[in-house]
């Protein structure tokens, strides 16, 4: 490994939950005693200033707690979608620009790219949008509920399926060109990964605990490793879902795995150069200088990419649900269950400063664009905050 851009997959996977209670209470903490209940956030002295630069309210919001719609910017909107609507949002102001109603709720999504909009709903139709309008383009029955969709690349999009499906759908006319599948375990987490794109391949987590990498064009498999096997006597303790965000970094992936390890895997071959006990559902960034990460249980690590070593670790959020956490120059911005966003120096783990937007709270993580970061809550309110 020659350096850290180069050298290494990261993969998080989670220590498991051997109790019913304790993995609720990873998903959505109880409220029993303070052993449980949410941590109280500590009162702050801002390091930093945030600024809202605007809020609306969409219509889109998420619903169900599994349900992890990514809002999607490009050089002029915030895409969005939730309900049965999908909508395009200025930039600038946060006018409305477009707003599509869809036959079904929206699952899966939101990306887009080569002028179409793509996502996908409860009912199994994956759907592409016309970027300028919203008008629907086409409609793909895929048989499953879609959880995600990857950004579309060299005339193909790919959703992944709650049936363990991957598949390869023309951008032009929606028409399948490949398909795959890993078989379910008895059970899973509700949600997916969103599949990464790294040159002419798709990655994609499973729930049976493998990352898999394929060919974009033609669905066929390059590698595939193992970050969590099932282990304990209960379908509680054996689950191994790899459902936390991905992040590829030079020839480095970083993603994550319930029930099993953070592991540094080689994308030029998928091969683990190392790997360690962590639990994780929500995901990974990176930058050559960390890897940064939040646990089942709320705490927020950052660790050394060539060796998995904790650099430090926060645990202000604990039991808050933090969603995965987006890099922002010095800082990692993380939402949480209340609606709080948070602004974590990545130097020392400490919180620099913290806004709250959508009040039903946070289950995907902010998106940036220059210093502005978009979060789209459980409600349906997209925010645009400046640092």
């Amino acid at each position: 490994m020659k350096n850290t851009t180069a050298a290494v997959l990261i993969a998080v996977a989670l220590t498991g939950c051997s109790t019913f209670s304790q993995m609720t209470s990873a998903v959505m903490p109880t409220k029993t005693d303070s052993a449980t209940l949410p941590k109280t956030l500590k009162d702050l002295k801002p390091t930093a200033t945030v600024r809202t630069l605007w809020q609306v309210s969409t219509g889109s919001g998420a619903g169900k707690d599994y349900v992890r719609i990514h809002p999607q910017v490009d050089a002029s909107a915030v895409l969005v979608a939730g309900g049965s609507a999908a909508s395009a949002w200025s930039k600038v102001n946060g006018s409305l620009l477009w707003k599509t109603a869809l036959d079904g709720d929206v699952t899966g999504g939101v990306s887009s790219g080569e002028g179409g909009v793509f996502l996908g709903t409860g009912k199994g139709n994956a759907l592409a949008l016309d970027r300028q309008t919203g008008k629907i383009v086409w409609k793909t029955p895929l048989g499953s509920e879609v959880l995600a969709v990857s950004p579309p690349k060299n005339g193909i999009v790919v959703f992944r399926t709650s049936n363990g499906g991957l598949h390869g759908l023309a951008l032009q006319s929606g028409q399948v060109i490949w398909q795959q599948e890993r078989k379910n375990p008895t059970l899973s987490l509700r949600g997916a990964s969103t599949p990464l794109v790294v040159g002419g391949m798709v990655i994609a987590g499973f729930d049976s605990g493998v990352v898999t990498a394929f060919d974009m064009q033609s669905g066929k498999g390059l590698w595939e490793i193992t970050l969590s096997e099932p282990r304990g006597k209960s379908d509680l303790d054996r689950m191994t879902d790899v459902d936390g965000e991905m992040k590829a970094l030079g020839e480095a992936l970083f993603a994550t795995s319930y029930n099993g390890r953070i592991a540094g895997i080689n994308m030029r071959n998928g091969e683990m150069a190392w790997a360690a006990p962590y639990s994780s559902y929500t995901g990974v960034d990176a930058d050559p200088n960390g890897l940064y990460t939040s646990s089942d249980t709320g705490d927020l690590w950052k660790l050394a990419p060539l060796s998995g070593t904790p650099v430090w670790k926060m645990d202000d959020l604990q039991r808050r649900q933090p969603t995965a956490p987006t890099l922002l120059g010095q800082y990692l911005v993380i939402g949480d269950y209340q609606g709080y966003v948070h602004w974590v120096n990545t130097s020392n783990g400490q919180i620099a400063a913290r806004v709250q937007g959508d009040k039903a709270g946070y289950t995907v993580a902010p998106v940036k664009d220059g210093n502005t970061v978009y979060t789209l809550g459980k409600n349906g309110l997209l925010s645009a905050f400046s640092l």
